[in-house]
């Protein structure tokens, strides 16, 4: 709860504010909270149903309703992070901040916010706020700890991760999250040690699953893989539906198999799954050039590079088959592409 907005909030509202007698106080804001929270739950309905833009305009119209409401605002926020318009909801926060400058929710909302936009500088400056805070806040060090692993401070991101474990042992979020770390370094009994103990702080997480058949594979243990890719499909059926990555690393592993078909089919059903993903189509593509189906890997590869021109592989696979065609120009102007884009790219993808 706050005071309420300022003469300026209400504006930007829409509302009309008479000037104040000398003197005399301001009126409280008006607020309808029966409609507010009609408008909320709304909002939440639009969240769980995935529409997300819309889920944010419900929460700020919920907050207008009865602006002694403002944690609608970081609702809001939070829902167009998740719609990726992240300067959108940093521009929100900014609102709820200027009148809650002590919110460790609003806080961490801005630095999740800036953390996925890339925006490294101030998503460290909005931590250190929040650290001021809350300095043992489980929230706050998960959010500190993947900040430090995507600036390249591996080591104290394990530091600030293996201390909140300390505080919290039963913490499967960071512990995940520390697994993952793992697994990027190619740390992969550390990693496998991370998501086993996720596992059995709950059998059920299909994530888990998915990334330990993972660390199975890079160690070379191809049935293990196999067995917990299926394991992770079979429960995000329920859990999370749309959930892609076990069906794009079954079929990344069955093309190292040399198992094209099967490949394919698992890549169908990732890009069914998620068809934004560069990654799906490009394994798609991968697998039909194998099958020496050309035309239709170029219609996969054509799609990966659109959806996502600095990912190098397809453009290179892509460059490869046109010129299989006797489409030369075209060939080698896509592997100029790819030159251009493979010295740019990270090291690393996923």
């Amino acid at each position: 709860m706050r005071s309420g907005p300022t003469p300026v909030a209400l504006i930007a509202f829409g509302l009309a504010v008479a000037a104040p007698e000398q003197n005399a106080p301001l009126a409280p804001p008006a607020c309808d909270a029966v409609r507010s929270t009609e408008l909320g739950e709304q909002a939440k309905a639009a969240v769980e149903s995935g529409k997300l833009q819309a889920a944010a305009r419900l929460f700020e119209q919920a907050y207008a309703a009865c602006p002694f409401q403002s944690l609608y605002l970081v609702d809001g926020a939070r829902a167009l992070t998740a719609a990726r318009r992240f300067d959108e909801a940093v521009a929100l926060l900014d609102r709820f901040l200027e009148e809650n400058p002590r919110s460790l929710k609003g806080r961490l909302a801005r630095a999740n916010a800036l953390l996925m936009a890339q925006r490294w500088k101030e998503c460290g400056a909005e931590l250190e706020r929040a650290l001021a805070l809350a300095p043992e806040d489980r929230d706050v060090l998960l959010l500190k700890g993947n900040y430090e692993y995507l600036i390249g401070e591996s080591g104290q991101a394990e530091q600030t991760l293996l201390a909140l474990l300390d505080r919290y042992p039963t913490d499967e979020e960071a512990a995940y999250a520390l697994g993952r770390m793992y697994y990027m370094d190619s740390r992969i009994d550390y990693a496998t040690a991370q998501f086993q103990r996720v596992l059995r702080l709950n059998p059920k997480s299909y994530k888990a699953w998915d990334n330990l058949g993972l660390c199975y594979d890079a160690a070379g243990e191809t049935a293990k893989a196999i067995q917990h890719f299926l394991t992770a499909m079979e429960l995000a059926k329920t859990q999370d539906p749309d959930y892609d990555w076990p069906y794009g690393n079954l079929a990344d592993l069955l093309i190292r198999q040399n198992d094209f078909e099967r490949a394919y089919q698992a890549a169908t059903q990732a890009a069914k799954r998620n068809p934004y993903s560069a990654r799906n189509f490009y394994l798609g593509g991968k697998a039909l050039s194998r099958l020496e189906r050309t035309e239709d890997a170029i219609r996969w590869l054509e799609r990966s590079a659109a959806l996502d021109p600095t990912y190098p592989d397809p453009l290179y696979l892509l460059g490869q088959l046109y010129m299989k065609l006797g489409q030369k120009d075209k060939g080698m102007e896509t592997l100029r592409k790819f030159r251009e884009v493979k010295a740019k790219a990270p090291t690393q993808r996923r």
